[in-house]
Formats: structure tokens, C-alpha cells, sequence
């Protein structure tokens, strides 16, 4: 999360290029792959030959610790049971967060998330940001989806809560990772009306309501229009 860091003994391992790649694909893949299927994902442009013997390079090339960092047989590689990665430490802090404001959640609302740092990271890094190939898209863009929803679970459970500050920050956040998103801008809403600044709620109502209109050509849903409509109403009819 948020760039390749291989640790050992608490100090970063220098790693080549290539060896990054196939750790990270194994991370990735959470399963053991056949080298044909390795080599096929990391060398899409090289002959069959070419890309195993990439391959075989790139596991020659890997860091000498005194315990394997792939578990390579003839026909298959795996990552070793013995690596520890951020990426299983975000989703159990991800889905941990979306259960807090789940009526069926699994996890009390008064659980804390298990490290501040590490929480910290989870809710604002990227998986591999400077990596583009196909299998990593597609995993940054799961894992990104759900720091939202996260963000915005959290921004739920803070204003329920009356934490105002923290669910105002969990939900600003929301709108930085996802400017377009209305559920996030809904709970930036929602966090103002419950603390009271109507106003607010209102600016930045209009703000996402010209956002809308400038990049999508679109208005807020009908839902949230009401609910603007009655949170004016209301601070109109206030005595």
C-alpha cells in the first residue's frame, strides 16, 4: 500500500524491478500459480521461451535470506507462508470498518480499528500507485472502492456517535478519494446538519450540485434534493 516495500528484520530489502513485479503478483494472486501463467501475466510481450527464462532470471535475482521468499517447484511458484503483507492487513481494517455501521455488523461499533498508523494508511494509500499492469488496476480499484465505503461507514458511526470532527474528516476524505461520488458528499451533509451548521450543509450542497452539473451534465438524486429542501424549511420555520 501506497508504493513496494520488502522489510526484513525492520529494514527495507532492496529488490530489482523484476523481482517487485513477481512478488507483488503473488501477493496479489493469494493462491500458488503455474510459472506458465507467472511468466505469461509479467512478460505479456515475450515468446513462451523468452518469458520463462525471464522468469527463472528474475527468481535467481530475488533477495538471499536466510528463509525462501517463493516457494518454487518444476511447474509452480507460491509466496511463503512466512511473509507478512500490508495488503491482508488494509482489507481486515476495510472490513472491519464497513461492519461498524452495518445493522448485522459482526464487529461492535465501539471496537477500535487495531493501529492508528496502519489504520491511517489503509484508509489513504493506493495499492502500488507507479504500477499499471492489468492485474494490479484491477485490485487497486477493488481495494479503493472499499476504503470509500469504509470512509463513509466511518463517518456514520463518528456522527452517531457525536464525534462531529472525526466523521466530518472520515467523510471529506471519501470526497477527496471520489470527487463525484454523491453518497460521499452525503455524509459531509448529513455531518453538518447534525452539528447544527445548516449553512454549511447548504454550501456544500450547492458546491456538489455545480460540480454535478459541470462534469457529468447531471442534478443530485432526488433523495438528497429533499433533503436539502427540508433541512431549509426547517432552519426557516426555526424560532
Amino acid at each position: 500500500m501506497g508504493g513496494f516495500d520488502l522489510r526484513y528484520g525492520g529494514r527495507s530489502v532492496l529488490v530489482a524491478p523484476a523481482g517487485r513485479r513477481l512478488l507483488s503478483l503473488l501477493v496479489l494472486s493469494r493462491r500458488t500459480l503455474t510459472r506458465e501463467y507467472v511468466a505469461e501475466k509479467l512478460w505479456p510481450d515475450a515468446a513462451g521461451t523468452r518469458a520463462a527464462g525471464c522468469l527463472r532470471s528474475a527468481l535467481w535475482r530475488l533477495p538471499k535470506l536466510d528463509r525462501p521468499l517463493v516457494i518454487a517447484t518444476a511447474s509452480t511458484l507460491r509466496l511463503s507462508q512466512d511473509i507478512e503483507t500490508d495488503l491482508a492487513a488494509t482489507e481486515d481494517i476495510l472490513r472491519r470498518a464497513i461492519a461498524w455501521s452495518q445493522p448485522s455488523g459482526r464487529v461492535p461499533p465501539d471496537t477500535p480499528l487495531p493501529d492508528t498508523a496502519r489504520a491511517d494508511q489503509a484508509l489513504s494509500s493506493d495499492l502500488l500507485p507507479q504500477a499499471w499492469d492489468d492485474w494490479v488496476i484491477v485490485e487497486r480499484e477493488r481495494l479503493h472502492q472499499m476504503r470509500l465505503h469504509a470512509l463513509e461507514s466511518l463517518a456514520r458511526v463518528h456522527r452517531a456517535a457525536g464525534r462531529f470532527g472525526e466523521a466530518l474528516d472520515a467523510a471529506l476524505r471519501a470526497v477527496a478519494g471520489e470527487p463525484l461520488r454523491e453518497s460521499a458528499h452525503r455524509q459531509v451533509i448529513e455531518t453538518y446538519l447534525a452539528e447544527g451548521n445548516t449553512g454549511e450543509a447548504i454550501r456544500h450542497f450547492d458546491e456538489l450540485r455545480h460540480l454535478l452539473r459541470t462534469e457529468l451534465g447531471l442534478e443530485p438524486s432526488p433523495p438528497l434534493c429533499r433533503r436539502m429542501e427540508s433541512a431549509v424549511q426547517a432552519m426557516r420555520t426555526r424560532p
